[in-house]
């Protein structure tokens, strides 16, 4: 019973905890892109013009247009976030002198 209480308030790792910002800032991106998007453009007016013939409704065009903004949003964020990491070359801490 305590090893499942203890896994419960286990603390992330550091790799969980950026993919998991990672995930909701592309998420919160990707919701307010999309809502500026189709404010302007009809999901079928895009379904009409590329001549797809399997969406049928607005729902399943918003829907296909927020999961790929929201993988454009995941994929730009995980590269900088890999491209931008900095290298640690020296101690983690430095003593302090008095």
């Amino acid at each position: 019973m305590a090893d499942i209480e203890e896994d419960l308030h286990r603390d992330w790792s550091r790799e969980t905890q950026k993919l998991a910002v990672l995930s909701w800032i592309s998420f919160l991106t990707a919701s307010a892109f999309t809502m500026l998007f189709f404010a302007f453009i009809d999901p079928l007016t895009i379904v009409d013009a590329v001549n797809v013939e399997f969406i049928e409704s607005r729902n399943a065009g918003y829907a296909i247009g927020f999961f790929f903004l929201y993988a454009n949003c995941w994929i730009a964020g995980w590269l900088s976030m890999r491209l931008c990491r900095r290298k640690r070359t020296g101690p983690i801490s430095l003593p302090r002198t008095k």
